[in-house]
């Protein structure tokens, strides 16, 4: 007979089941939240990361300025490019690669449009969840203000690329979200 004052009830396996399940679900969570709190994720370097990339920031505000008074205008494509449907949302990846290692290149010219040369190009490849996959490559100057390297990905997916170039003394910080599609081997 079932009633409410059998104490036998508490010995049923559906009961111990589900204290399992709930208790499982508690665990999980705790794990989770102790991994958000030890691990946060990086978008951007180690000494300047997201919650620090606002208006407010110094160090944005200096490099903001120090990018409008240069006046270089900077561009990167790849022959292993695809361009993104133009229809798509705002938030898509315009930059598609379908290639690893892939080609780069970078266009960097002054504000007057002459190319400028002899500068240093240095691409940081970063993989936003986990810094044991990022990379960094070096472009070298093919013809003036011209630079061409590869970059190697370790993974399919989303990374931001952090572009830093170094002219006679000045530097030119750029940021690029690309998807990489890594084709499959036969």
């Amino acid at each position: 007979m079932i009633s409410q004052k059998n104490k036998q009830g508490w010995r049923n396996p559906w009961v111990f089941g589900l204290l399992a399940v709930v208790l499982a679900g508690v665990v999980i969570n705790i794990k989770f939240y102790w991994n958000v709190t030890q691990h946060p994720v990086r978008v951007l370097d180690d000494d300047y990361n997201v919650r620090a990339h606002n208006q407010y920031d110094a160090k944005w505000v200096q490099q903001q300025a120090e990018r409008s008074t240069l006046g270089w205008q900077a561009k990167l494509y790849s022959p292993h490019q695809l361009q993104n449907d133009p229809l798509a949302d705002p938030g898509a990846a315009k930059f598609i690669l379908l290639a690893s290692p892939a080609d780069l290149r970078f266009d960097l010219t002054s504000r007057e449009g002459k190319p400028i040369q002899g500068g240093q190009v240095i691409i940081n490849a970063q993989w936003p969840g986990d810094p044991s996959f990022d990379t960094k490559a070096e472009l070298f100057e093919k013809s003036p203000g011209h630079y061409e390297g590869g970059v190697s990905f370790s993974r399919a997916g989303n990374w931001d690329l952090l572009i830093k170039v170094t002219h006679e003394g000045r530097q030119f910080d750029m940021e690029q979200k690309v998807f990489v599609e890594i084709p499959k081997q036969p």
